[in-house]
């Protein structure tokens, strides 16, 4: 044989070598997947009453006014309760996607004055921080405190502002 032709022989083994080396399962195949998202109703809070603690009269000691989310209000220490007319407890209605749970964030405290006088507000409760809307997306929502009065505290009307917050979970 010559030269030549042998180099031609190697030459289509190696190709037929190489062509074969390509294993018969490197086909690509593939999947679909569906892409998809839901646009919820979000989260609405209203307010349609304040938090008032009503009228008392403050001694040489001081107390505490507590006022539940029912409305309810007592008072220890030196504290004596007066007209009860304007007590209430804060409430909130809260709107959403239905069956819905949230979470309530309330302060820790706040002052309320009355010029430069001043009384805290502490101990805010809902009745739990995680709360559920209804079939409708609706849920009424009742906030209480505990007015801290101090001995000897000065009369006026007093005043100042909280935020309730709302965030589904």
């Amino acid at each position: 044989m010559s030269k030549g032709r042998t180099g031609a022989i190697l030459a289509s083994a190696g190709a037929l070598l190489l062509a074969g080396a390509v294993p018969a399962f490197g086909q690509v195949r593939g999947a679909v997947a569906t892409a998809s998202a839901e646009i919820c109703q979000p989260v609405s809070i209203q307010k349609p009453a304040d938090l008032n603690f009503g009228g008392m009269i403050a001694t040489r000691s001081a107390g505490q006014v507590v006022l539940g989310q029912d409305g309810a209000r007592r008072a220890s220490g030196g504290v004596v309760l007066g007209s009860a007319e304007a007590v209430s407890s804060a409430a909130f209605q809260v709107a959403g996607e239905p069956h819905a749970t949230f979470t309530v964030s309330l302060p820790a405290s706040i002052e309320i004055m009355s010029g430069l006088n001043r009384m805290t507000v502490a101990g805010f409760s809902t009745g739990g921080s995680t709360q559920v809307l209804d079939a409708r997306g609706r849920l009424a929502l009742s906030v209480g405190a505990t007015l801290g009065v101090e001995a000897n505290q000065p009369s006026g009307s007093y005043a100042g502002s909280f935020t309730v917050t709302v965030a589904y979970n």
